[in-house]
């Protein structure tokens, strides 16, 4: 489960939170509760979480040996390939994720500017944005 409010996305028992480091990650990766991956960009970590009926891929960025950003993709959206991608669905999906964090959080964001959306913690803050020229819409937990 995602708890936006506390930035932590809750493992059962365990919990992986803005504020964890290398260490933790690895500690939940050799329990198998999350996934250690590779790519171009270098180590990350992943695992799928829900909230509020929905469901989100999470991916986990680590600068040095503290989390850089924890981005939340929702895996049930529409736009599921290129022959899917719209502008209006694009927008839509923006509009249905701005309303979730709203309900999570319980308030509007702190500030909106075109494709961006700012929610401010004590812990940090959410992002969500869009990109119309690469279809892309997330949601960006970062840790102060």
């Amino acid at each position: 489960m995602i708890n936006l409010i506390e930035g932590k996305v809750k493992l059962g028992k365990k919990d992986i939170s803005v504020a964890s480091d290398y260490e933790d990650l690895r500690a939940l990766a050799e329990e198998g509760l999350i996934e250690k991956r590779e790519d171009a960009g270098g180590i990350y970590y992943y695992v799928e979480s829900e909230a509020d009926d929905m469901r989100f891929g999470v991916f986990i960025s680590l600068r040095g040996k503290r989390i850089e950003w924890i981005l939340l993709r929702w895996l049930d959206r529409p736009m599921k390939s290129w022959d899917d991608v719209s502008e209006k669905a694009m927008t839509d999906e923006y509009h249905l994720l701005s309303n979730f964090i709203k309900k999570q959080v319980g308030a509007p964001p702190n500030n909106i500017k075109t494709g961006t959306r700012t929610w401010r913690f004590k812990w940090g803050q959410i992002n969500l944005s869009y990109e119309v020229r690469s279809f892309d819409v997330a949601i960006f937990m970062k840790p102060q």
